[in-house]
């Protein structure tokens, strides 16, 4: 494949546990009153982006931001449950500050807790959602209302760091461009959030 596939990556808005400080993971934690003034607000600023598909996960976090954008264009959003947050296993639902005290525990690096899935079987899912996408839509633009963790390892992959992450500051609703032509990728935005605001 030649002609490279823009993918437009949006986090969803702020959920219950996000606001919690939890991990979620697979859980479906919904969007609280802020996540969806968030949702609201990166949809204006993607006003001037013409997408030709707008795809989400099956969790409602993420589906309910990408119908909140796409309800302003008139399109319909198409379901991936490959590009669906990362499963932590027995963390699901703990604290933020409770895991980082466990041990095997690393900032900057991909953990595979007990019960969850490793950086391989995300990396595999979600890159083969990509690449099914880009070879249906070549040389097109494509939303992908998701999760913060898939994203930051995919952009991991392409920046050609890992297993390490990178831990760039990333807000809810922030935005990265990913150029992909099916084999190789290339981050042209990251996890950009001048439209979050702080309230």
């Amino acid at each position: 494949m030649s002609e490279a596939t823009t993918f437009y990556f949006v986090r969803h808005g702020e959920s219950e546990a996000n606001a919690a400080r939890r991990f979620a993971g697979r859980s479906d934690s919904p969007l609280t009153e802020r996540g969806r003034r968030q949702s609201e607000a990166v949809a204006a600023a993607l006003d001037q982006v013409a997408f030709d598909k707008i795809v989400a996960t099956p969790l409602s976090r993420s589906l309910d931001t990408a119908k909140v954008i796409a309800e302003r264009r008139g399109m319909p959003v198409e379901i991936v449950p490959d590009l669906t947050e990362i499963d932590v296993g027995e963390r699901t639902g703990a604290a933020w500050d409770e895991i980082a005290g466990l041990p095997g525990w690393r900032e900057d690096a991909f953990v595979a807790w007990p019960g969850g899935e490793t950086l391989a079987q995300v990396l595999e899912r979600a890159i083969g959602a990509m690449r099914r996408l880009a070879k249906e839509k070549p040389g097109r633009t494509i939303l992908v209302v998701g999760h913060g963790g898939v994203t930051r390892i995919l952009v991991s992959h392409f920046q050609g760091i890992l297993p390490r992450l990178d831990r760039s500051r990333a807000t809810n609703t922030n935005v990265t461009v990913i150029r992909f032509d099916g084999d190789t990728g290339r981050v042209d935005q990251l996890f950009e959030s001048a439209h979050v605001s702080e309230s």
